[in-house]
């Protein structure tokens, strides 16, 4: 992957456009045109940023921090990407269903890390461990392998080249020394400062924003080498959906032995981490819930604020859990709602008449159809429990949460198979 990286940049650098063009001047009301990678990456930055700048106050001693909020977070960013991307260290790979299910057993494990403290011990450590340095250390062979006969050369394409090799060896080695200091924390706890990892994950963030930037040229000069936009697989909207129902399922899950007082759970993280998944749809997507939204620059904006926001919730306990109860209520429940809109609004006249669903197509039409007012419902339901307090305790809150993932997912699946039969649009 990185040698057709390379290899185009340098064979159709003169046919770039010129970013200083008029024409190429950036509105905010204009689509972006980041490659999913690219916004994957910024994301990652703005999170490895925040995560540097509380323990850098947590060392000052002003703030509290969650330890394994930190590490579930990164664990749903992990496999978020992979399941968006199809990215692995070596390049990558058909989102098929055994990397989605890969995927989504490592989103699962930060879910898990992020709502129960302690509930898997050092497992989520390790996992950040491996992920950081063993990816990080194949892809520096990858990469040396791959262009070095690229990018020692004179041209605007290889020192394009050159800077996008600086940049992942800088990110490569700031992620292999962070694990570094992970491995140390577990086996030899106590042995470095918090200010040594805050300084580690603020030059990580530095240097993804920097990847991003350069990678974004790279695929700018030669659209053909963002293997993210050429990647088949799932669509991406269907990947996005399922997270809220994987997110429901399990928190309604665990929600049981919780309110039975048998595990302790972290409300704000619960909360933030929901938020978190709100901009990551928002930016992969263009979605947030059921409402639909162009993907320009300013909801790419918002969508970074989100996972801003959700991932400083995530780390820092109870500081800004309530404003997040009500923001996530009043979104939730105008997400329900704009769902019922969208099953009773009039549809638009076409110039080609619409086929009559029959058979068992009618069937999978009518089962979509309950499976949505379904979701609306209990989406009312659980942001009604957030805004009004003791309107759902207990028990019953798990078990809405459960109908909810159940129907959120299988919603996704039988919307994905009435796409695939042109039964809606």
């Amino acid at each position: 992957m990185p040698e057709k990286y390379f290899k185009n940049v340098q064979d159709n650098y003169e046919r770039q456009i010129n970013p200083c063009n008029p024409a190429m001047k950036m509105k905010l009301s204009e689509e972006t045109n980041l490659s999913l990678e690219v916004i994957l990456l910024l994301a990652f930055g703005l999170i490895m940023v925040i995560i540097g700048a509380v323990l850098l106050t947590v060392a000052a001693g002003a703030l509290t921090y969650y330890v394994e909020g930190v590490y579930g977070l990164l664990l749903v960013m992990f496999g978020l990407q992979l399941q968006t991307t199809g990215k692995i260290p070596i390049g990558f790979v058909k989102r098929s269903w055994s990397v989605l299910i890969l995927g989504i057993i490592i989103t699962v494990i930060g879910f898990c890390t992020c709502f129960v403290p302690g509930i898997l011990g050092n497992i989520p450590k390790l996992l950040v461990m491996v992920i950081f340095g063993v990816g990080s250390i194949l892809l520096i062979v990858q990469f040396f392998f791959a262009q070095e006969r690229y990018w020692l050369g004179k041209t605007h394409a290889n020192r394009l080249i050159g800077q996008l090799t600086l940049n992942c060896a800088a990110v490569c080695i700031l992620e292999i020394l962070i694990a570094g200091l992970i491995a140390v924390d577990i086996y030899l706890p106590g042995i470095y400062s918090t200010n040594l990892l805050a300084v580690c994950a603020l030059l990580l963030g530095i240097a993804l924003f920097c990847l991003a930037f350069t990678l974004q040229n790279v695929y700018r000069t030669d659209p053909e080498s963002d293997m993210s936009a050429h990647t088949p697989g799932i669509s991406l909207d269907t990947v996005m959906g399922m997270q809220y129902g994987f997110y429901m399922l399990v928190l309604g899950c665990l929600l049981v032995p919780i309110n039975l007082g048998l595990l302790p759970y972290a409300l704000s993280a619960i909360h933030g981490t929901l938020v978190v998944l709100f901009g990551v749809q928002a930016l992969v997507a263009g979605r947030m819930m059921t409402l639909v939204f162009r993907r320009n620059w300013i909801f790419l904006l918002v969508g970074m604020m989100f996972v801003a926001g959700g991932a400083f919730a995530i780390i820092v306990p109870d500081i800004v859990v309530e404003h997040l109860m009500i923001f996530i209520g009043v979104l939730i429940i105008l997400g329900g709602f704009y769902l019922l809109y969208t099953l009773v609004r009039p549809k638009q006249k076409s110039e080609v008449p619409a086929k009559k669903p029959e058979g068992k197509d009618l069937q999978l039409m009518i089962l979509l159809l309950v499976l949505a007012l379904l979701t609306a419902i209990l989406m009312i339901l659980f942001g009604a429990s957030l805004l009004i307090e003791n309107l759902i305790t207990g028990i019953d809150i798990a078990i809405i949460l459960i109908c909810f993932g159940l129907s959120q997912l299988v919603l996704q699946y039988v919307l994905s198979l009435a796409v695939r039969k042109n039964l809606i649009e």
